[in-house]
């Protein structure tokens, strides 16, 4: 009696030895997958909860937990300044007393604008490494006024719808130029006119002239991708949303024409003219 007794009791104790490794290796597993999915998400930049270090919304993608994806390569900009190194004439009048509503608004030439060294209306754009852009949906608005076009110079994609308006109420037409050849050439008599509307359709700059009015000029830089600038007054630019990488960078002036420099975004670079170039 007493060995069948001192048997189940051994029996119960091989029993329960045996629950309590199966339960304490089940525990041990667990313990080691949450600690190899903290190095995963640490090696990811993400945190052990689920949540990215620098995330994003990606439309139409599978989310992680809490509704966010991992981000892609962070945008980079180019930046910079177009240097004037030579020495400004200061700025001609424009003799604008043929036209009696003209000559009530006296202009200073506005070809060459140069302050505390810098220079504006230089179209600054990449020409190489970046791919090609849809036209964006609204227009580049081109306005005459004063006898003048403004802005002297703009941006524009291909594919993109150009609105043409008078303000003044004399007579003005808009030669347009791509090259030596004549886009179009079209009238609008006062500010009551019509709308000039056209859809550019190659890349490289287009001219405006005014026949009536020789002094008006204005010009259009067109390219097939969106990462374009024109420096302002003080003779900035910025180009932003760049994947980072290799590009080719035209910068381009009215009179002083175009120079190019190889650059690897993001970076801050600097064009210089001195004066001499054309």
């Amino acid at each position: 009696m007493q060995k069948k007794t001192l048997l189940a009791v051994m029996t119960a104790l091989v029993i329960g030895l045996a629950i309590v490794y199966l339960l304490w290796g089940r525990q041990a597993r667990r313990s080691t997958e949450a600690t190899g999915g903290e190095a995963t998400a640490a090696a990811k930049g993400d945190s052990p909860s689920g949540q990215a270090s620098r995330i994003t919304e990606r439309p139409g993608s599978a989310p992680l937990d809490g509704g966010l994806a991992v981000s892609t390569v962070a945008a980079a900009a180019i930046e910079g300044e177009v240097q004037f190194t030579g020495v400004a004439a200061p700025a001609g009048k424009l003799h604008r007393e043929a036209d009696p509503y003209c000559a009530r608004h006296p202009m200073a030439d506005p070809t060459v604008l140069v302050a505390n060294g810098k220079l504006a209306n230089v179209w600054v754009h990449v020409v190489k490494g970046a791919p090609e852009a849809a036209a964006p949906a609204a227009a580049v608005e081109l306005d005459q006024q004063d006898c003048m076009y403004a802005p002297r110079v703009m941006t524009a994609v291909v594919g993109q719808k150009i609105v043409v308006r008078n303000d003044d109420p004399v007579l003005h037409n808009v030669h347009a130029y791509l090259g030596a050849s004549t886009l179009f050439n079209k009238s609008m008599p006062n500010e009551k006119a019509t709308h000039i509307e056209y859809v550019t359709a190659e890349s490289g700059v287009i001219k405006w002239k005014c026949d009536v009015h020789p002094w008006m000029r204005g010009y259009l830089g067109v390219s097939r991708n969106a990462f374009q600038a024109v420096t302002g007054a003080d003779g900035l630019f910025r180009i932003a949303n760049l994947p980072p990488g290799r590009y080719t960078l035209e910068a381009w002036h009215e009179k002083f024409g175009a120079k190019m420099l190889e650059v690897t975004a993001p970076a801050r670079i600097v064009f210089a003219y001195d004066g001499t170039e054309h």
